[in-house]
């Protein structure tokens, strides 16, 4: 079987669905592995790193596209690309961005499609867990992008010309992002709280050395960052972070916003986008693991490798997936 590997061509992605250590691990099986020139290169995969591998460099995705069995994608992919892939085809990915249409065309090519980001929450289920892999670079990105847009650092500091007091962050859901904004909060130093609806997650909270608030609101003119990450898949953002919330922000707070794409879980916040409004900065951080690209390259690859690899077939050197295991019951968009 071959797997195709094509660039990303969804704005401000930079991750690449395999790496040359899983381009290795799938030739080894007994696959072909065509990948598009400079797919991996914002990632920091050279394309002779491929090769090395086994893997076969092609100038163009129309000359993957065709021949292609099993497409690899971080995002889904667009009309022009759908138009040119082989009838039958199957499809592994993060597939939250395919539109009604794209679903159609799809569809009338009989693709069989596997979104990986529908994944059941089990423990057998985690080594293709993309949500997860990415998440947990999202919430440490988060905490690094929001220094960075300070223009801060986050621990004490006493010095013979001044003392500087920790920052002061508030994270709110707390998911695998959030529960990881915590810790890397934690770990720079700052003071940290945290909110969430679920009075059962006050106990990972407090593990990580944060403070659980039931009410945030009365903490806002203290806090120096502000990070939301309250998102349920399928679901619109909940708007949490409102005009009025911003009106009671001192000047200067940075606000990260990881629901941006969904709607935003803060009043004004635009996708991938750094605004100042109400004298705070906000940016909508939809593609923080992109910021990451490596790291979040070789996490998803490993995603993709393990999952692929779950139902491979010796005999037959193929993906054969099991239609009664509920790890492609729950992934199966399409069943081509």
């Amino acid at each position: 079987m071959i797997i195709g590997i094509i660039k990303e061509t969804f704005p401000g992605e930079t991750r690449v669905a395999a790496t040359p250590a899983t381009a290795g691990i799938f030739i080894n099986k007994g696959f072909k592995l065509l990948v598009e020139a400079g797919a991996g290169q914002a990632a920091g995969f050279p394309d002779t790193a491929y090769q090395k591998a086994g893997a076969v460099i092609c100038k163009t995705a129309a000359e993957i596209l065709p021949q292609t069995d099993i497409l690899l994608k971080i995002k889904a992919p667009v009309s022009d690309e759908i138009a040119l892939l082989r009838r039958r085809s199957l499809l592994i990915g993060d597939l939250q961005n395919l539109t009604q249409p794209q679903l159609k065309e799809l569809r009338d090519k009989n693709i069989c499609a596997f979104a990986l980001e529908r994944l059941p929450r089990i423990s057998r289920a985690q080594p293709f867990d993309i949500l997860s892999s990415q998440n947990n670079l999202a919430g440490y990105q988060a905490v690094i992008k929001s220094l960075v847009l300070g223009n801060r650092i986050a621990p004490l500091m006493i010095t013979s010309a001044g003392t500087i007091p920790p920052l002061k962050f508030l994270i709110i859901g707390v998911g695998v992002a959030g529960l990881q904004a915590i810790a890397t909060a934690k770990r720079l130093g700052g003071k940290v709280f945290a909110s969430d609806p679920r009075p059962e997650v006050k106990e990972q909270i407090t593990s990580l050395g944060a403070e659980f608030l039931p009410d945030f609101q009365p903490l806002l003119p203290q806090i120096d960052v502000i990070i939301t990450a309250a998102l349920t898949a399928g679901r619109k953002a909940p708007k949490i972070i409102t005009r009025k919330s911003l009106q009671k922000l001192s000047p200067g707070t940075v606000l990260i916003d990881m629901a941006s794409d969904r709607g935003g879980n803060i009043e004004n916040s635009l996708d991938n986008r750094i605004i100042r409004t109400e004298n705070v900065i906000i940016y909508g951080g939809s593609l923080l693991a992109a910021e990451v690209p490596t790291t979040a390259s070789i996490l998803f690859a490993n995603n993709l490798c393990n999952f692929i690899l779950q139902f491979y077939s010796a005999g037959q050197k193929a993906f054969v997936p099991d239609s009664g295991d509920p790890l492609i019951t729950s992934t199966c968009l399409l069943k081509g």
